[in-house]
């Protein structure tokens, strides 16, 4: 049951964290195009989005379900399902004009870019951290010693 928590919780937290990112990026567009108002269906899809893609990284990213994967396919077993629930979503609550065929490719675009720009702020800010902590440690065993 503690675990059952624990990752109803992880879901939670992912979740507000991807709604409040997405609607960051909307915003965005919205003042770019000169909008002034969001459609309903439009933040109801990107609330669904946002609990469908914390999901799919509990599922990827933890070992709940997947023992052992390295890194790399996880992103794999992550970004593949993912782009295809968010088409759907495209499609479904149309978001773009599917019929056109650049709206397609600036889709695929946008998904390939956003989602290398978030792994490689990932990566960077874990290596920044790791850093951060050898360089600690380094300081403790030195300091222990005298």
């Amino acid at each position: 049951m503690k675990k059952f928590f624990e990752v109803v919780m992880n879901l939670k937290e992912r979740t507000g964290l991807i709604y409040a990112g997405g609607m960051c990026f909307y915003m965005f567009f919205l003042w770019v195009f000169k909008q002034d108002s969001a459609p309903l269906p439009v933040l109801f899809s990107l609330l669904l989005v946002s609990v469908a893609a914390s999901a799919m990284q509990v599922v990827a990213f933890s070992s709940l379900i997947i023992k052992k994967l390295s890194y790399g396919w996880r992103m794999v077993v992550f970004a593949v399902p993912f782009g295809g629930v968010l088409t759907a979503f495209a499609v479904g609550f149309g978001w773009f004009p599917a019929d056109q065929a650049g709206a397609w490719v600036i889709f695929g675009l946008i998904f390939v870019l956003i989602f290398a720009v978030i792994t490689g702020g990932i990566e960077l800010y874990y290596r920044l951290s790791g850093r951060k902590w050898d360089d600690r440690l380094d300081w403790y065993r030195k300091n222990r010693d005298k």
